[in-house]
């Protein structure tokens, strides 16, 4: 089943939001991730310059008492440095005996047994920058056996190195030259992908419940906007069925005198008088229809002043009596010792009232009564209208504030109600942060009960 047209501006608002806040959220998702990586990236590097550092600090201090020549290196740099191959020696044996080795280390051969883990490639140069030997960490290493050792370059088996030189001084403080250290970043490089692969999978898996998120978000964001939409169509339709009906008589009556060639005098006046009544009732729709059209666009510009509730509803009382004697209907007015003042605006309040009175009067049979109550509580006003009328079903009740709405359709055009005195009622008691409800039980009754904040009372 699909949508109606009229939602279609929404699904495509809704989609466009979504798309936005999804865009958005997974540019900064990104940027976030590439920082976190970058971050990451700068730690490990400098952690693994550092390590470089320390090392180049301890083979130093381990093979220093071989350095007692500058730019010479004495033999027993071997026993300082098990497994070191001197650049003019045949290593071939060495790299076996660290292959076979099992005996337990020697204090000389801790420090190489805790990097055999490691790639190393080590180098000590002199002066004039020839190698004079080398340490190869594991044994196997073919890094060393590279020509030329770059900042950064890739050996023959394609594994790639970082390469530093650290200054290299004998006993007496002497320059004896460099020390040379290559470091595979391949477990760098291991690091790194697993990094990135979480990193890729935390942003798509955050860019997903992004977009699922956005998608919620939008729906609850245009919710208002499409009620309110929806009740603005609901209204239109209304109010244009409303007016169709006395224009629809307008010109029926219109018509037919005009098509009448011997017209009468009574005739005539009986016409007059149907157009007087159908205009007065397309004035009040429109009177009504203005006045909801103010409430919701004004609702901060209203004039406050202090209202006495006393004596308004005396004056209300004393207005509608007339009407309630021709429907023989008593109307009693239970008022307050004590003055109930507000801050209102006292027509509005006056608007509200009546129309609550108007409907009491209009759905209560002859010999029923109609009673205007006032009391107070701590903080506020308690106004009461309650009638002996027809009552109202209680699946009407959650929908008789709506505009337009009508329990008894047929009694109401009758009558002359245009369905919005309620709406109006409702629209004046929200617009002074007050509250209207309704008890009422079919066959007995209602009662409408109006809280309204005292003076210097905080609103509800």
């Amino acid at each position: 089943m699909s949508n109606p047209p009229s939602h279609k501006p929404f699904r495509l608002s809704r989609r466009r939001l979504a798309a936005w806040y999804t865009g958005i959220m997974a540019l900064i998702l990104l940027i976030c991730g590439l920082a976190i990586h970058r971050l990451v990236v700068h730690a490990r590097w400098l952690n693994l310059v550092r390590e470089m550092q320390q090392l180049a600090s301890r083979l130093s201090n381990q093979i220093r008492p071989a350095l007692q020549q500058p730019g010479q290196l004495d033999p027993m740099a071997q026993r300082l440095l098990p497994n070191l191959c001197l650049q003019a020696s045949d290593c071939s044996q060495i790299l076996e005996q660290a292959t076979q080795l099992s005996a337990p280390d020697p204090i000389e051969v801790r420090l190489l047994r805790n990097l055999e883990g490691q790639d190393y490639c080590i180098r000590f140069i002199n002066g004039s920058r020839q190698v004079l030997a080398s340490l190869q960490l594991p044994a196997t290493n073919f890094a060393c056996q590279e020509p030329q050792l770059w900042r950064s370059f890739k050996d023959s088996r394609g594994k790639y190195y970082h390469n530093q030189i650290f200054p290299l001084f004998n006993g007496a403080g002497e320059n004896w030259g460099m020390i040379q250290i290559a470091h595979s970043l391949n477990s760098l490089d291991l690091y790194l992908m697993w990094v990135e692969l979480a990193l890729v999978v935390l942003v798509l898996l955050g860019i997903g419940a992004v977009g699922l998120a956005s998608w919620w978000l939008a729906g609850l964001a245009l919710r208002p906007a499409k009620q309110s939409y929806q009740q603005m169509q609901q209204f239109t339709a209304d109010a244009a069925h409303e007016l169709r009906t006395p224009l629809a008589a307008l010109q029926a009556i219109v018509q037919t005198a005009l098509r009448s060639s011997d017209l009468t005098l009574e005739e005539a006046k009986a016409a007059f008088q149907i157009l007087n009544r159908q205009n007065y009732r397309l004035s009040k729709l429109v009177q009504d229809l203005l006045i909801l059209s103010q409430l919701d666009q004004s609702a901060g510009s209203r004039t406050l002043a202090p209202c006495c509730l006393n004596s308004l509803l005396q004056d209300l009382e004393d207005e509608f009596a007339a009407l309630a004697m021709a429907a023989q209907i008593q109307l009693k007015f239970l008022g307050f010792d004590n003055p109930v003042e507000i801050t209102a605006d006292p027509e509005q309040i006056y608007r509200a009232i009546s129309n609550l009175l108007s409907n009491a009067l209009r759905y209560t049979s002859a010999q029923g009564k109609v009673t205007i109550r006032l009391s107070r509580s701590a903080s506020h006003a308690v106004i009461q209208v309650e009638d002996t009328g027809i009552g109202i079903l209680p699946d009407e009740q959650s929908r008789i504030f709506d505009r337009f709405y009508r329990t008894d359709q047929g009694r109401s055009q009758q009558q002359g109600g245009s369905g919005l005195g309620l709406a109006i009622t409702q629209a004046i008691v929200r617009q002074h942060q007050g509250r209207l409800s309704l008890e009422s039980e079919p066959g007995k009754g209602s009662l409408f009960t109006i809280l309204l904040p005292l003076s210097k009372a905080k609103p509800i």
